[in-house]
């Protein structure tokens, strides 16, 4: 017989909160929480992207795989805001530290919490989209351990698009040939079988004569299907000779922590190097990190903490970056060489862009240096003869560096003009050419540093009266931010090996700079309370001053109150309900601050008149003058969000089942907007009238998490499973007048991308010439000829007409509605396994590419189209350089055909390890030995299927999301 043995409970944990812990039991909040060492599974080497599916409520969109570009995007419960929804990230107890939290090493992390509704309050200003704290390890009593962890793993694309080759891309030029000519469409079929077999056609109407593209003759396709001729009929996959097959990553850390009962120490250092997926590449990113964090206990009444990181990263990237080098692969012809026969780069697709050149250093180079020095020291004193009353003071000092150099040289590329051969009759000869946009190299250089020194006192008294436990919080915080900026240029260098600004020659040089200073004064509080831990309470407060408004709005009060019942606590409970350990309803409600933005920018000193510098000619001199770019706007103030949650808490069958279930409504008012709707941009003067803080929003959804946590015999086991759903709606934003209803952005979600998606309606296509004569609708403000293939648009308001009045704004954005995640895990003796699945629905991606004569087309256009001999009713005919209306940002080529479901369900962490028995003679030097393998975005699930559905890209001009494999190793001395 087996017998289940009690688990331990979850709720003696101890959870990180604002300014200080709380134990899971009376946590009223809505806050979630996650072990740095589930955190440090990920193979990934930016923490961002180990986030996705773990927490419920919080979303992790990784747009892009680039070395040192390649973090999520991070929203707690959601787009709350119409201006930012960044959440604010606390480090160590310190807000806003220069960096984030994108690169730190996962193996100094002991826990990040995240805080979700009005616990986050006495954050006050910066809270209202969330706060994130993470508290990294510290030293603990013992003899010193040390210990050796090392990864190496291997990334490529999670999806490289599939684009035509060169006989698909071929049939698609010709079919362009006879749409794009005066032969009307009963000739279509005709036309294109005289194209295919002989490359000619002659129209009877008009005896004009049409021939088959340069290239595309049916000789030459012959060549393409059946390779004779490489150097003169290539079939060229430009990603495949772009990219290798695999790319190196590795990770080395090296901790060592121990101490007494009076001091205690923590250090680690840490190197990464990550490669990109291209051949030879120029791009590549390495870091170097260090952590001390050290513990004293000075006497009775005083201890001290003292905290150092520094971190040095290294971006190295070619003079194109990622957009242009994936523009370039997405529009490579496959009947153009990236690479000739002997090795030498082929021509340019566009302005000298070859991929295979430009991902190089052959043009330069774009080197990014950043420095990190960040320290904290943190006093506390206990209050003699009061107990339970704490006195703690923080000084914390960050030094950020930043050094970019962009050196610029000419390249050359090989042509061929397929008539001229070396002396052999046989070898094509190639030319040699610049194809470089410039003759001459440049430098680019800039230097940024930034000093932040944040200082905080807290009072703080926790006391316990039988069944009574109170604790009250007292603080005061003073933020300043000092930035000095400097950049330079010259060009004319004599030579491309001096790489050094003062060789550079005098003419056309230039230089610039900057500087500003940001100032934060904070006052802060909590009070708490609970009886028998059963009857829950706390009320929290910030009063914050922000030197970004008028004087008389500085300051700004943001309260929060929580409230909690133990239902499991009650007699009449536990006599009767015997299954269940733990029952706890809990509520919140809190007005919090956010510093508004504007167009993407932290919007700071509105209530100023802006007077920028210009240059004016007067007297045939160039003088430097002022004018007028933005009037003052006096009543500038703070976003204000309003956030209320309901919760509750349960654990069931001796805490081997646990549940956490939420539902939130926020509202966000006073964000900024411009009044389009009241001054137009016709008037000539609206570019100069600032924002006003009129924009509304709100936010409704819900949470869960339920776990189950047990063990049979020496099988220890878990299984979870979190989701969270979040859909805002604006609430007011100044729509242009004459917008119809149902294109207006009221009502509407916002995403990360912006205001509500407003496009045409899909409705099929024009199957034949008997299909549009049987249409009823004018399309004449789209075109005054539809022919076979055209699109169908639906007219929306019903006018006979297709308008822009029959675009529709749509009920979805880009960002998911739900995100959520399943993991496991299990041990058995030695051997220990994890996974986790994590998915996303409800979002939409637009998808367009440059395609015809001016670049290849998705193998997806090419298997979904309309042709003379395939008559769809679905999918239309290709078009080039987006010619047609039904493919036109600048008619209707906003239309739902081109819109795809980023829906997806993603094996997004596997981990097998072993722990090795080491002989007896080791371990006396070596105590534990753990291998282990993992990977991350291992198998997707999707209906994007052109590129990964994570994508922001429409066009898939970017850096792909990375598939990662990794073997590593943990020693312990």
């Amino acid at each position: 017989m087996i017998e289940l043995e009690p688990m331990a409970s979850s709720m003696d944990e101890v959870v990180v909160v604002g300014y200080g812990t709380q134990k899971k039991v009376t946590l009223t909040g809505a806050v979630a929480d996650v072990k740095g060492s589930e955190l440090a599974k990920t193979p990934t080497l930016n923490l961002t992207n180990s986030l996705a599916g773990r927490l419920p409520g919080i979303t992790a969109l990784n747009g892009s795989g680039e070395p040192g570009y390649d973090g999520s995007t991070i929203r707690i419960r959601g787009t709350n805001s119409l201006g930012n929804s960044s959440a604010l990230i606390v480090i160590d107890g310190v807000p806003d530290r220069e960096g984030g939290m994108e690169r730190l090493n996962p193996n100094d992390i002991e826990s990040m919490s995240v805080l979700k509704d009005a616990s986050a309050a006495i954050y006050g200003s910066r809270a209202a989209n969330g706060v994130i704290l993470i508290t990294t390890k510290r030293g603990k009593s013992g003899k010193p351990m040390l210990s050796y962890t090392f990864n190496q793993g291997w990334a490529q694309p999670t999806v490289i698009p599939k684009l035509t080759d060169a006989v698909e891309y071929g049939t698609l030029r010709n079919e362009l040939a006879i749409y794009e000519s005066s032969v009307p469409p009963a000739q279509w079929k005709t036309a294109y079988d005289a194209l295919i077999n002989t490359g000619t056609y002659t129209n009877p109407d008009n005896n004009a004569v049409i021939n088959s593209p340069t290239g595309f003759f049916p000789e030459d396709m012959q060549k393409y299907r059946d390779g004779s001729d490489p150097w003169g009929h290539p079939n060229t996959d430009w990603f495949d000779a772009t990219f290798k097959n695999w790319s190196p990553q590795s990770r080395h850390y090296v901790q060592l922590s121990g101490g007494s009962e009076n001091v205690k120490y923590l250090g680690s250092i840490g190197y990464q190097n990550q490669d990109a997926y291209y051949k030879n590449s120029a791009t590549g990113y390495k870091q170097y990190d260090l952590r001390l964090n050290l513990d004293a206990k000075i006497n009775k009444y005083m201890s001290l903490q003292l905290g150092i990181a520094g971190r040095e990263e290294f971006r190295a990237f070619p003079t194109d970056g990622a957009g242009e080098i994936f523009r370039m692969l997405m529009r490579g012809k496959p009947n153009e060489p990236a690479i000739w026969p002997n090795g030498m780069p082929g021509r340019d697709i566009e302005y000298g862009q070859n991929p295979v050149v430009i991902t190089t250093n052959q043009t330069g180079y774009d080197n990014d240096k950043r420095d990190y020095i960040q320290t904290t020291g943190r006093l506390e004193i206990l209050i003699p003869g009061v107990e339970g009353l704490k006195l703690t003071g923080t000084a914390a000092v960050d030094k950020y560096f930043k050094n970019q150099k962009r050196f610029e040289t000419p390249w050359y590329l090989y042509s061929w003009d397929k008539t001229s051969y070396e002396a052999d009759g046989v070898t094509p000869k190639l030319t040699k050419e610049l194809r470089s946009p410039f003759t001459d190299p440049r430098l680019n250089q800039w230097t940024e540093n930034t000093l932040n020194i944040n200082l905080s006192g807290l009072l703080n008294y926790d006391k316990t009266f039988g069944a009574h436990s109170v604790n009250f919080l007292a603080g005061v915080q003073r933020e300043t931010e000092d930035y000095e900026g400097f950049n330079a240029f010259r060009r004319y260098f004599l030579s491309n090996a001096i790489d050094v600004m003062s060789v550079g020659g005098d003419l056309e040089k230039n230089n610039g700079g900057g500087s500003y200073r940001r100032a934060r004064l904070s006052y802060f509080g909590r009070v708490g309370y609970n009886y028998e831990q059963k009857y829950l309470f706390e009320f929290l407060w910030r009063y914050d001053g922000s030197y970004i408004f008028p004087p008389n709005k500085r300051f700004g009060f943001f309260p929060g109150v929580t409230a909690g019942w133990r239902i499991s606590e009650e007699k009449f409970f536990k006599d009767n309900v015997n299954f269940v350990n733990n029952l706890k309803i809990r509520g919140s409600w809190g007005q919090m601050g956010a510093e508004p933005y504007f167009g993407g920018v932290l919007a700071e000193y509105q209530f100023i008149s802006s007077y920028p510098f210009t240059n004016y000619v007067l007297s045939d001199a160039v003088v430097q003058a002022l004018y007028e770019a933005r009037v003052a706007n006096q009543d500038f103030t703070w976003e204000i969000g309003t956030n209320t949650n309901i919760g509750l808490d349960a654990a069931f069958l001796n805490n081997r089942l646990s549940v956490e279930l939420d539902y939130f409504y926020n509202q966000r008012d006073r964000a900024l907007i411009a009044e389009t709707g009241l001054v137009p941009q016709s008037s000539g003067i609206s570019n100069k009238l600032p924002p006003t803080n009129k924009g509304k929003m709100s936010n409704r959804g819900g949470e869960f998490k339920i776990s189950w946590s047990d063990n049979v015999g020496e099988v220890t086991y878990s299984l979870g499973i979190n989701g969270g759903y979040a859909k805002n709606k604006v609430l007011y934003s100044s729509e242009p007048a004459g917008v119809p209803e149902w294109q207006r952005s009221t009502g509407k979600p916002y995403g990360t991308s912006g205001y509500t998606i407003v496009a045409y309606q899909y409705d099929g296509v024009f199957k034949n010439q008997a299909d549009i004569d049987a249409n009823t609708i004018d399309y004449s403000a789209l075109t005054n000829n539809l022919r076979p293939g055209d699109m169908k648009l639906k007219d929306y308001n019903q006018d006979g007409k297709i308008t822009g009045d029959d675009m529709v704004a749509l009920d979805k954005t880009r960002d998911p509605l739900f995100t959520g995640g399943f993991n496991g895990s299990l041990s058995y003796r030695n051997f220990d396994f994890s996974f986790m699945f994590q998915g996303a629905t409800g979002g939409m991606l637009f998808f367009g590419t440059e395609s015809g004569d001016i670049g290849n087309y998705l193998q997806y256009s090419f298997d979904n189209r309309w042709t003379v001999d395939n008559e769809s009713s679905v999918d239309p005919r290709i078009t080039s350089r987006n010619n047609q209306y039904y493919t036109d940002f600048a008619k209707a080529g906003r239309n739902t055909y081109f819109l795809r479901s980023s829906n997806y369900l993603r094996l997004k962490n596997v981990e097998l390890g072993y722990a090795v028995n080491m002989p007896k003679s080791l371990r006396e030097v070596i105590s534990n030995v753990r291998v282990f393998a993992n990977g991350q975005n291992i198998f997707t699930w999707d209906k994007m299927k052109l590129w990964d559905p994570e994508a922001t890209s429409t066009n898939g001009q970017y850096y792909p999301q990375s598939r990662i494999f990794n073997v590593g190793a943990t020693v312990t001395f």
